[in-house]
């Protein structure tokens, strides 16, 4: 998996209190000062009319490289640097020990409420007694049984079962009672990203990656023509929003790219999860296909008496709605061939 400035995570969360939601962490550019290394862009939408996060985080190669503390709580709108941690999954030193006997020491930054389960009165008092806004848990991280697998994620638009390595622990902050931890880490020392983690009652899982590619746009054409019908990668809204985010700008383009030398019409199909009722997603789908629409038209007017938008909401899933990931599957824009 190549860390190269563009790559796109997106992960589906749940999160106690709060439900699901989707955070877009992008790799910007390459930075120099205070260390080499890269400049991440966080954003997320949490539902329901909670707060909108958005911020970056400074990573240096060092830390990639050696850190035992992964931070991936971002904070709204400031300009984050935690030297000693990693933002998108642990560090190289990390994964490589999980592939030896025994366990290696580690660190979870992360926000107290997510302790938060129905059943766990030990973990709601622990968090209720702790002002601080985040919560530190050290202990150690072993392979887990089995320790290898995979993970489906979308991969630019395609299904792909990635290699990973499972590793558990039991974390403990200060004198609070233990808690279990479980991750999927992508079985790569140039990018061992955190692809799904179970901590306390909050779950997390990678079902979006997303990179520039010189062949982007010859891939997504030979894809139109052989099959009439694609998933557009790179497109981005926020939650239960038909808004689409400026990371959105580099797939519209290719897609535009794609379109105008292909003959006759092609209709922009809006797709949600099964959360809400029918009419709720019918009309949020709709309203994310005329958005892509109108974008499309926006950069090729050419392209207007060519193009229809149409709302299916969760009638046409792709994943499995009764899990996060799989809801994540099923919110999707499509180009289909009419």
């Amino acid at each position: 998996m190549p860390l190269v400035a563009g790559l796109t995570v997106v992960t589906a969360l749940h999160e106690p209190g709060v439900g699901d939601y989707e955070s877009v962490k992008t790799l910007g550019t390459r930075i120099t000062q205070p260390a080499p290394g890269w400049r991440i862009d966080y954003r997320a939408s949490l539902p329901q009319g909670a707060e909108r996060v958005q911020s970056t985080r400074q990573q240096s190669d060092a830390d990639l490289a050696n850190a035992t503390t992964y931070r991936s709580r971002f904070e709204s709108d400031t300009e984050e640097h935690y030297p000693g941690s990693t933002a998108l999954g642990v560090s190289t030193a990390v994964l490589r020990a999980l592939r030896k006997p025994g366990g290696t020491p580690f660190t979870l930054v992360e926000a107290p409420e997510w302790l938060r389960q129905p059943a766990d009165a030990g973990a709601l008092e622990l968090a209720r007694s702790l002002t601080v806004g985040e919560l530190m848990l050290r202990g150690e991280l072993r392979a887990a049984t089995p320790a290898t697998g995979s993970q489906r994620v979308l991969v630019n638009g395609r299904p792909v079962d990635l290699p990973v390595r499972w590793a558990e622990g039991t974390l403990a902050a200060r004198s609070g009672k233990p808690t279990a931890v479980r991750l999927a880490l992508l079985d790569d020392d140039v990018n061992p990203l955190a692809l799904a983690w179970r901590f306390g009652g909050a779950q997390l899982t990678v079902v979006r990656l997303d990179w520039p590619r010189p062949d982007a746009d010859a891939a997504l054409s030979a894809e139109l023509q052989r099959t009439g019908r694609v998933a557009l990668p790179g497109l981005y809204f926020d939650f239960g929003q038909a808004t689409l985010q400026s990371g959105s700008e580099a797939a519209l383009s290719a897609c535009v790219r794609a379109l105008k030398p292909l003959a006759g019409r092609w209709r922009v199909e809006g797709h949600t999860d099964a959360i809400g009722s029918e009419p709720a997603n019918r009309a949020l789908s709709l309203a994310r296909a005329q958005a892509v629409l109108h974008a499309l038209v926006s950069r090729e007017p050419s392209l207007a008496g060519r193009l229809q938008a149409a709302g299916l909401g969760a009638s046409q899933p792709a994943g499995d709605n009764t899990t996060a990931d799989g809801r994540a599957r099923n919110r999707r824009v499509e180009l289909v061939r009419v």
